[in-house]
């Protein structure tokens, strides 16, 4: 297993092929990705380390595509840094894992929270902005034209809820009780009867952040920026909609954050109800997937969240089947 020293060292050897002379490096996180802050003097950047086996190439390079297509139409995003020659990403072995690595622009400020937890109640006022955002995303959706070769994976029922979802058999876990395993076994079965049913016409479905949780905006006083488009794919618009309200579902402010979000979204695009009604059910499909994330990465410091998840999903899926 990689240590931060082997980070620091492979960051600052690589800094050069993107045009930089750092001055310091700094680890940042160590999550999905592993991600450092690259101190340049007047100026910073930040250097990711993907993770392996997660994004091919061929999706970094998407992702890279989408980003900048985001940029130009004016949302605000963090754009990607060029290699010295041809492309965005370099290959490093670090400490005998390969990873793909790539720099994007520094953006200022902090984040509003983390993937599973508010900051302050403040956030409620920020939930606004996130709407629009959201909502722009969607608008932007319905007209770019991805270049050739463009592929991201799918937010849809087969990688959701299926048989081999792309965050883990989630009703597996070994950590779960049997009565655990039971409800969330049931929950499942329902959810892709609700999902079959629902339309993966452009109008509903298409490409989203789908990870835009709290700790993927960052403040920097009243301006919000959408940052790690890891997760980007093509799914249910309402699935955007409910990762970024997951965070605060058990805060008392909930229902608040809620309605802002809507006031801002609805301001950009329109939601019927029938699509606001789902919110909840993505909610609990969050839930879920996020104990597939966990249970594959329990080496990372905020494993220590797990059963805290665990129930917060056991009562998703509840609510969910007696609704």
């Amino acid at each position: 297993m990689p240590t931060t020293e082997d980070f620091i060292s492979a960051a600052t050897a690589l800094a050069p092929a993107f045009g930089l002379e750092p001055r310091g490096v700094t680890l940042l996180s160590r999550s999905e990705n592993v991600v450092c802050e690259i101190d340049l003097g007047r100026e910073r950047a930040v250097m990711r380390f993907h993770r392996p086996g997660y994004n091919s190439l061929a999706e970094l390079r998407s992702e890279i595509a989408f980003v900048g297509s985001l940029a130009d139409a004016g949302i605000p995003v963090s754009r990607a840094r060029p290699t010295i020659g041809d492309g965005y990403y370099v290959e490093a072995d670090v400490a005998g894992i390969v990873h793909h690595v790539g720099v994007v622009a520094w953006v200022e400020g902090a984040p509003l929270g983390s993937p599973v937890h508010a900051g302050d109640a403040n956030v409620v006022e920020q939930y606004t902005q996130i709407g629009v955002l959201a909502a722009q995303i969607r608008n932007h959706s319905l007209t770019w034209q991805p270049p050739a070769g463009f592929v991201r994976r799918r937010w849809d029922a087969e990688h959701l809820v299926g048989e081999a979802p792309l965050w883990g058999r989630f009703w597996e876990v070994s950590t779960l009780s049997d009565d655990q395993r039971l409800l969330f076994t049931e929950a499942r079965h329902e959810l892709q009867k609700v999902l079959g049913s629902l339309s993966t016409e452009p109008d509903r479905f298409g490409l989203i952040h789908a990870d835009l949780h709290l700790g993927n905006v960052m403040a920097n006083g009243g301006h919000l920026t959408v940052i790690d488009f890891d997760d980007a794919g093509y799914g249910w618009f309402v699935h955007e909609l409910a990762v970024a309200l997951h965070p605060v579902v058990e805060e008392p402010f909930f229902p608040e954050a809620r309605r802002a979000m809507i006031e801002g979204y609805r301001s950009v695009h329109s939601i019927e109800s029938a699509e606001e009604n789902l919110i909840d059910t993505f909610i609990t499909i969050r839930y879920l997937m996020l104990i597939g994330w966990f249970d594959d990465r329990r080496d990372l410091p905020n494993y220590s969240y797990f059963p805290t998840l665990v129930a917060g999903a056991e009562k998703a899926a509840r609510q969910f089947l007696h609704a």
